[in-house]
């Protein structure tokens, strides 16, 4: 069952080493505080185990979709390319930051002005303005 929350890996390694190095769950069971120490330990740490990844940065996420938008049909094997950088680009951020930065202005503006240039690209070009854009620059 997937219920859309996420621990982070810290902090999963960190009840991890409590519960187990100290005897673990049979030792506070014995004590009788097994359920309060999870409750609070449950309660301290959940803003900080289900928050989201950081947004994506939505210039970066405006000119990669563009791109892909306009690269897709031309050429698959640049697209998957794009697709793979959108990929990580995206990667930990929930829906719900997504659809915020896809509505950013930032993100809007950056996608217009690739739409811009891209009409402005010769056809014969457009191969070209593909592989260049589907590949990492270091």
């Amino acid at each position: 069952m997937n219920t859309g929350w996420k621990i982070h890996p810290a902090i999963a390694a960190w009840l991890a080493a409590v519960l187990m190095g100290t005897g673990g769950i049979r030792r506070m069971r014995r004590a009788g505080g097994c359920s309060a120490w999870l409750a609070c330990a449950w309660l301290a740490l959940s803003p900080l185990a289900f928050a989201d990844g950081p947004a994506p940065n939505a210039q970066a996420l405006g000119v990669a979709e563009s791109a892909l938008n306009y690269c897709g049909p031309l050429d698959p094997v640049d697209a998957d390319r794009m697709r793979q950088m959108i990929k990580q680009l995206v990667q930990g951020a929930s829906e719900q930051q997504l659809a915020e930065v896809r509505n950013s202005d930032e993100y809007r503006k950056a996608y217009d002005s690739v739409v811009d240039f891209v009409s402005k690209i010769d056809p014969r070009n457009a191969k070209q303005f593909c592989s260049e854009t589907s590949h990492e620059r270091k």
